[in-house]
């Protein structure tokens, strides 16, 4: 995708943003804000509802066995692939930078993933297709992360991370719509999301041209086998803030991937939907909370970079998320699945918003921001391997039982708010 070296190099080899001419945060937020949209819709649709409908339609009966081998496979090879394209990107020679190639290049993979998918008879397919998706997906994410920390001045990181939620919101809703509008229409359904996807970063790619600096190639050494295990590493003990961050990530990450994860197969085995009504009342779910959704994310945004406070509000939220995986597992029924959903956007939607900002603040090194930001994106996806398996064994061995599976998700997102209490270096 592009030439990569080894390098430890001052910032001045390094060509970072400081060093050269930026673009104006006036250019860069906007389209940032499009570039989320974009690779959002693309890469969360599939995981939300397009994949659940298309192992439905090519082996109904082992339905839950094929969502949850498909969505591991895929987590695997993000988990595998982001810290790597991170540290990659951080070193790339490009003329066209260390992260556009990474955007448009991943963006244009995962849309031949999603093409397989939308082609697939089998659940092998399906499986090898959203792989490929990932590949792609986990490239294009290692360079759009970075340029949070590339780019965005401190006192506007919550404020466009709320942006990102903001349409972040308006994708999962579109993805949601377009599935339950194309059930039946496997190419448009998988393939149009990843259109958007590349149309989008390459509005970013267009915005940063110039700007996106590059390593200087005379300064570089030959990429080393302990180069390339360093992208997955950073040292917990050295770097506690950052740890800490990371594993709050990780544990809210449970919570939320277990909800929407099998949001669409609880509608079906607890509250007697057809596959067809569930996808429907998931639809209805997401358009009621998606003005919710997005008064959250702008709010806690603005407040947060206002008052000038990270901690408090992901802690409360990471509570309400909890409260409301309680209450559905106390409530297993449609009307018990909007009021929880209701409370749990709130508390995804804060929570999101201001945690990429403490993200963003304890990078242990700015030399290497997309290899950090990309070890923290593990944090969010790791969640999608460990929650189908989780899945996968539990509800068969205990009949399908959500309230249990969601009693275990709320646990995670309370001792998430308490983690990120204990970071010392942001308020």
């Amino acid at each position: 995708m592009a030439t990569v070296r080894s390098t430890h190099p001052s910032p001045a080899h390094l060509g970072h943003p400081s060093a050269v001419t930026a673009p104006s945060p006036r250019y860069v937020v906007p389209a940032m804000v499009v570039g989320a949209f974009g690779v959002y819709f693309g890469s969360l649709t599939p995981t939300i509802i397009t994949l659940s409908i298309r192992i439905f339609g090519v082996d109904a009966e082992g339905k839950t066995l094929g969502l949850s081998t498909v969505v591991v496979i895929g987590a695997l090879v993000a988990l595998a692939s982001i810290p790597l394209f991170g540290s990659l990107s951080d070193r790339t020679t490009s003329r066209l930078g260390r992260r556009t190639p990474w955007l448009i290049g991943g963006a244009l993979v995962a849309l031949a993933g999603l093409t397989v998918i939308a082609l697939a008879t089998n659940v092998a397919a399906i499986a090898a297709g959203w792989a490929l998706a990932q590949l792609g997906y986990s490239a294009a994410l290692a360079g759009f992360v970075a340029l949070i920390p590339d780019f965005v001045p401190d006192h506007l990181r919550a404020r466009l991370s709320g942006m990102i939620g903001f349409v972040t919101a308006f994708a999962v809703l579109a993805g949601v719509t377009l599935g339950s509008r194309l059930a039946d229409h496997p190419v448009p359904m998988m393939i149009i999301p990843g259109i958007a996807a590349v149309v989008c970063l390459a509005v970013v790619a267009v915005v940063i041209r110039g700007a996106d600096s590059r390593v200087d190639p005379a300064t570089l050494q030959p990429y080393s086998f302990r180069e390339f295990a360093s992208s997955y590493w950073i040292n917990p003990i050295r770097h506690a803030d950052f740890a800490l961050n990371w594993i709050s990530r990780f544990l809210f990450g449970l919570a939320m991937v277990g909800l929407t994860t099998y949001a669409t197969y609880f509608l079906v085995d607890a509250a007697a939907l057809s596959i067809t009504d569930a996808a429907a009342e998931y639809a209805h779910a997401t358009a009621v909370t998606t003005p919710i959704s997005i008064v959250s994310f702008l709010l806690a945004g603005f407040l947060s970079d206002k008052l000038g406070r990270r901690k408090a509000f992901v802690a409360v939220a990471s509570f309400l998320t909890g409260g409301a995986l309680v209450y559905l597992a106390v409530n297993p029924h449609v009307s018990g699945f909007l009021l929880a959903f209701v409370a749990f956007t709130i508390g995804q939607a804060c929570y999101l918003t201001v945690d990429i900002a403490i993200a963003a603040a304890v990078v242990p090194d700015v030399r290497q921001t997309a290899k950090a930001m990309s070890v923290y994106q593990v944090a969010a996806t790791l969640p999608y391997a460990i929650v189908p398996l989780i899945g996968a064994v539990l509800l068969p061995l205990t009949g399908n039982n959500y309230a249990l599976l969601f009693c275990i998700l709320a646990a995670c997102a309370a001792v998430a708010g308490a983690a990120v209490l204990f970071v010392r270096s942001i308020r």
